[in-house]
């Protein structure tokens, strides 16, 4: 009976693996001249086109290495990118570092990429920027991730883009966006869990921007409570705005300029489906995987039939906001410190026993005399320590004393400590003339 059940085990593994190994892997694009989905099986080596969004047609063979098909999980969803006119088409693989090139000319696809690490960026925002593929956050390994990293070209690898400063958020869903004309990225609505606790979704509602001209996150503000953020992934980013959709609503929402239009409709319903593309002023939404009902929205229509709604972010404090008020705060506590330093030079000198001894032994001196190491451990009444404690008395107090004879009369080194012209292994210590007669009139008040 025992190794009839460990037959049984071994039989039902093999017929799934079967199965599982037998399920088709496509690379899905939307073909710029048509503007119907195109995509290849990696299984049987086919491209399919569709022709009038109803149905697939098999166009024939394509080449690829076998390698590749190792790499690919089963189950995958590809983000694409249109180079060279069409005639170059780019594919990387949710979760994954895999970079792929097709040439629809040749017929040939191939790895470009030298990845070896991948499952730590599902969900990434991925955009062209300069030519280059970046991918912002995502998730994997149980964590979050705000990081932002770009295919290298020349290495063949992804590189990460260290910011000046730390966005403090992951960033996963809601709004992201990058907008050329600006060189901007716009982040926020993040959702994200703690995936070792409760698992409960958290709607992040701070919205950041990041220049990649001053390599610097900015916080703006935080997003509009009255927003269903409870649905962040019914957003699509156009290039210049979000468009929301919730229900039969869509929220046309500028980052720019802080502003959030609506659009109602009684009649159409807004679901979006297995792929969005937008081609210029179109949104085209296949809805099935498989062929089926394609719909266009109008991006012209709906924002000339909505009506203003709110701002899309309370205005926070940015980064502009933050150095005006520390330098606010630098010039108080630098007028403060000035005000300070006046009304102590305005009051009088509070020397202790040892500093006036100093002062009146040092206005006995004629211009050419001086006071030894020896004389000041004298005054100081030090002879008897250490020559480590006589050091340590001797700076501490002149060093206090030089501090009150600045803040009284503006001269550093009121007690001047040199060298003998004579000698210059010995260190003696004169006053400072420009003080002597000032000190004098003050001793003598």
């Amino acid at each position: 009976m025992h190794n009839f059940f460990k037959l049984f085990f071994t039989v039902f593994l093999l017929l799934a693996a079967k199965n599982i190994f037998a399920v088709d892997r496509y690379l899905t694009w939307v073909d710029p001249q048509t503007q119907l989905r195109a995509r290849i099986n990696l299984k049987t080596r086919e491209l399919l086109a569709e022709r009038d969004s109803k149905a697939w047609f098999n166009e024939g063979k394509i080449k690829l290495d076998t390698s590749i098909i190792n790499i690919i999980p089963s189950r995958l969803k590809n983000d694409y990118f249109i180079f060279d006119n069409g005639n170059r088409i780019r594919f990387t693989i949710d979760g994954s570092g895999h970079v792929f090139d097709y040439f629809p000319l040749k017929r040939e696809l191939i790895r470009i990429d030298r990845t070896f690490h991948s499952g730590y960026n599902f969900l990434s925002n991925k955009f062209t920027r300069n030519g280059l593929i970046y991918s912002v956050g995502g998730e994997g390994f149980w964590n979050f991730s705000s990081a932002i990293t770009y295919f290298d070209e020349n290495l063949k690898e992804w590189e990460i883009l260290r910011p000046k400063n730390q966005i403090p958020i992951p960033i996963v869903n809601g709004y992201q966006g990058y907008q050329s004309n600006l060189d901007v990225y716009y982040s926020g609505g993040s959702a994200i869990h703690d995936y070792l606790e409760d698992q409960k979704t958290k709607i992040i509602d701070d919205f950041f921007l990041f220049d990649f001209k001053n390599n610097k996150w900015e916080f703006l503000g935080k997003l509009n409570p009255s927003l269903p953020l409870s649905m962040p992934n019914n957003v699509i980013w156009t290039g210049d705005f979000f468009l929301h959709f919730s229900n039969n609503n869509i929220y046309i929402i500028n980052p720019k300029t802080n502003k959030v239009h609506l659009y109602k409709s009684n009649i159409q319903s807004f679901v979006l489906g297995n792929l969005i593309h937008v081609n210029k002023d179109i949104i085209i939404n296949f809805w099935s995987e498989n062929g089926g009902t394609v719909q266009k929205i109008s991006i012209a229509e709906i924002r000339s039939k909505s009506v203003y709604w709110g701002e899309f972010y309370s205005s926070g404090f940015s980064s502009t906001w933050y150095y005006l008020g520390f330098s606010v705060l630098l010039i108080v506590g630098l007028l403060l410190r000035w005000r300070q330093s006046r009304s102590r030079k305005n009051k009088g000198l509070s020397l202790t026993q040892m500093e006036r001894k100093l002062v009146l032994k040092l206005l006995d001196l004629r211009d050419d005399e001086y006071l030894t190491t020896h004389d000041i451990n004298d005054i100081f009444e030090a002879n008897d320590k250490s020559q480590e404690n006589q050091r340590r008395i001797r700076f501490n107090i002149i060093n206090e004393l030089n501090t009150k004879l600045s803040l009284k009369f503006g001269h550093e080194n009121g007690i001047d400590r040199k060298a003998l012209p004579s000698d210059k292994r010995l260190i003696v210590y004169v006053l400072n003339p420009n003080i002597r007669s000032e000190m004098k009139t003050y001793l003598n008040k």
